[in-house]
């Protein structure tokens, strides 16, 4: 059975996610034990906020050297 986590939770552990590559701390740095229902989802979302960050940088990065190259 998976666990219910409510939208704020969610959206909470994503954000903690996306500020953890902010500050530089590698995906490992993970809070949450992945080896219970509840850690797992709370897990995939620290990992998709991390993800989201990422690809964000990368996107800003990009649209950086595209107008500074101009």
């Amino acid at each position: 059975m998976s666990p219910t986590l409510s939208n704020a939770e969610i959206l909470r552990c994503q954000q903690e996610g996306y500020n953890a590559y902010l500050e530089g701390k590698q995906p490992r740095a993970c809070p949450y034990k992945l080896g219970t229902p509840e850690g797992e989802a709370m897990g995939d979302a620290w990992f998709r906020g991390y993800a989201a960050s990422k690809t964000d940088r990368a996107k800003a990065n990009k649209a950086s050297e595209q107008t500074g190259s101009q």
